[in-house]
């Protein structure tokens, strides 16, 4: 295989993705900024961890105050709820809404499930290799990128 093969292929699932965003953008009416929130928290939920703001925010390299903002125009908006941590009563969590679960799952239709079993298949040492890969990628065009 060649650089233009992995170029190529890098594009298709570039291409990809964008679909899925769009799919689940119209699916939630919700706008991209959104949708990554809520990604975050349905993928989280899905390996059983909590979210809080402060995750939020260094997921997003946003501040407290700028995700507090976004919660809570979620919140508004029906798609996220905050619930009490219990080993801490001042802190609170972030779910979705059991509408926004359900509407999330219906526009992921079977994906998730062909991606558990795709990566499911991948020998530990095999994960290791691609998220290494995925990352260097990600360096080179989080660096390639022209700044604001």
């Amino acid at each position: 295989m060649s650089e233009i093969d992995l170029t190529a292929a890098l594009t298709r699932l570039e291409a990809s993705m964008g679909a899925l965003r769009g799919r689940l953008r119209e699916h939630l009416g919700v706008s991209g900024s959104d949708l990554t929130v809520l990604q975050f928290v349905a993928r989280a939920a899905a390996a059983e961890r909590t979210v809080r703001v402060k995750d939020l925010a260094s997921h997003l390299d946003l501040s407290g105050p700028a995700v507090t903002g976004t919660v809570d125009r979620l919140e508004r908006s029906g798609h996220l709820c905050r619930v009490p941590n219990p080993e801490d009563g001042r802190s609170r969590f972030i779910e979705l809404t059991p509408e926004t679960q359900r509407a999330y799952a219906a526009a992921m239709d079977s994906t998730n499930e062909h991606l558990h079993e795709l990566l499911s298949s991948f020998s530990d040492r095999e994960t290791a290799k691609y998220v290494k890969v995925i990352d260097r990628v990600v360096e080179a065009l989080e660096h390639g990128a022209p700044t604001p």
